[in-house]
C-alpha cells in the first residue's frame, strides 16, 4: 500500500469484496436476457427467466448494481486517498495515474475487441449485437472513457462502460474538490442533493446521479475512520443497522415499483450504512480471506468482459442456427461461470500485470519519490 494511503482497514474490508461480487453478479444476470436479443428477437420474458424464483431480484433490480458500486468506490477512493487529497500529499498525476493503471488498460482491450466482432455481426443480423450505436464519434469518445461526461447518451460498443465513464468524470470533481475545499461535510451533502435532484426531475445526469453515490460511500468510510465509530463499534453498528433496516422497511411500504426515482432514492439511504456495516471487522471471514478476495478482484474484469463473451456466442449462434436453451438453469449457470473463470484468467494474465506494468513506469519516470 503507498505510503500516502490509510492504514489498512478493518479485516481487510473483506464484507465490501462480498458485496461488490454480489454486485457484478447481480449485473451480469440483469443483462442475461442479452441472449434473447439475437438476430431479429426483441428480449426474453420474466416468465421464462431460469431460476426466477431465486434471483428475481437481480432480473428485476440487477441495473441497481451499478449505484452501489459507484458507493462502492467512493467508500474506497475516499478511504485511500481523501486525507492525502486534502493535504495536498498527493500530486495530482500520481493519483490519475492510479485510477488509469486500474481502469484503462481492460477498457481498451474490450473496446476493441468489441469494435471488431460488431461488424461480423452486421454481417450476419443486419444490425450491431445490443448496443446499436457503433458510430465514429461514440467510438472516440469511449476510447476517451468520456461518452457520459457531456450528458446521457445511448450505450454504444460494450456498452457496460458508460459507468465507467460517469465515474472517471466524477474522480476530476472529487480531486478538485477536496484538493481545494478539503474534507468538508458540505460537499457530500451538496453532491447527494444534487444527484436526488436529477432522479426526481428526471433530468438524467449520469455523472451528477454518479456523484452523489460516490460521495454517499465517501461518508460511510469517514464515519468509519471516526473516533466515534472506532471507540464505541457496537453503538456505530447499531446506528447503521437501524438506518438500513428504516430504509428496508420504507421500500416495503412504498413498493419497489419506480425503478426510475423511488428505488434509486432509497437506495443513497439505504447503501452508505450498508456499506459502513460490510466494512466492520467480521471475524468469520478472516479464515476465507483468499477466495473473498480472489471474487472481489474479479469484478471489474467480469463487468467488462460479460458482454463481449455475449457478442461472441451471438456469433456463433446466427453462423451455426443453434438454439440457446435460454430457460434452462444449466445455461445460466455455465453463463456465469464462464464469466467468472474467464474474468480470472483476464485479472490474473493481463489486467494486474498491466496495472503493475503502468505503474512501475510511473514510478520509474518519476523524478523525485512522491512524500507521504
Amino acid at each position: 500500500m503507498h505510503s500516502e494511503l490509510r492504514a489498512a482497514a478493518p479485516s481487510k474490508l473483506l464484507g465490501l469484496e462480498l458485496v461488490r461480487f454480489v454486485c457484478a453478479m447481480a449485473v451480469l444476470v440483469w443483462h442475461y436476457h442479452h441472449f434473447a436479443m439475437i438476430g431479429d428477437a426483441s428480449g426474453m420474458a420474466r416468465p421464462h427467466a431460469p431460476l426466477e424464483d431465486l434471483l428475481w431480484p437481480f432480473y428485476s433490480f440487477g441495473l441497481l448494481g451499478v449505484q452501489i458500486f459507484w458507493c462502492i468506490s467512493g467508500f474506497i477512493v475516499y478511504w485511500k486517498y481523501a486525507d492525502a487529497i486534502a493535504a495536498r500529499t498527493v500530486a495530482p498525476g500520481r493519483f490519475f495515474w492510479l485510477r488509469f493503471s486500474r481502469l484503462y488498460p481492460l477498457h481498451l482491450a474490450t473496446l476493441l475487441i468489441v469494435a471488431a466482432l460488431q461488424p461480423a455481426y452486421v454481417a450476419l443480423a443486419g444490425e450491431p449485437f445490443v448496443f446499436k450505436d457503433v458510430s465514429w464519434s461514440s467510438f472516440l469518445l469511449q476510447l476517451g472513457l468520456a461518452d457520459q461526461w457531456s450528458g446521457p447518451r445511448p450505450m454504444s460498443f460494450n456498452g457496460p462502460i458508460w459507468s465507467v465513464s460517469a465515474e472517471v468524470f466524477v474522480y476530476v470533481g472529487f480531486f478538485l474538490l477536496l484538493r481545494t475545499f478539503g474534507k468538508a461535510c458540505w460537499l457530500i451533502v451538496t453532491a447527494v442533493a444534487a444527484a436526488l435532484l436529477c432522479i426526481w426531475t428526471r433530468a438524467t445526469s449520469p455523472a451528477l446521479i454518479c456523484g452523489g453515490y460516490f460521495f454517499a460511500g465517501g461518508a460511510a468510510a469517514e464515519f468509519l475512520a471516526s473516533e466515534r465509530a472506532r471507540c464505541r463499534p457496537v453503538e456505530a453498528r447499531l446506528i447503521a443497522a437501524l438506518i438500513a433496516a428504516a430504509a428496508a422497511v420504507a421500500a416495503m411500504v412504498f413498493g419497489l415499483d419506480d425503478i426510475e426515482r423511488r428505488l434509486p432514492t432509497l437506495l443513497l439511504a439505504i447503501a452508505p450504512p450498508l456499506l459502513f456495516l460490510a466494512a466492520q471487522d467480521w471475524r468469520p471471514l478472516d479464515r476465507w480471506q483468499r477466495p473473498i478476495h480472489a471474487a472481489g478482484n474479479l469484478t471489474y474484469s467480469t463487468y467488462l468482459i460479460h458482454f463481449p463473451m455475449q457478442l461472441c456466442v451471438a456469433i456463433v449462434v446466427l453462423q451455426s442456427g443453434i438454439a440457446l436453451p435460454l430457460s434452462e438453469p444449466w445455461f445460466l449457470l455455465a453463463y456465469l461461470a464462464t464469466a467468472i473463470v474467464l474474468g480470472r484468467i483476464v485479472f490474473i494474465r493481463f489486467e494486474a500485470p498491466m496495472q503493475r506494468l503502468i505503474r512501475a513506469a510511473m514510478i520509474n519516470r518519476s523524478p523525485a519519490p512522491v512524500k507521504a
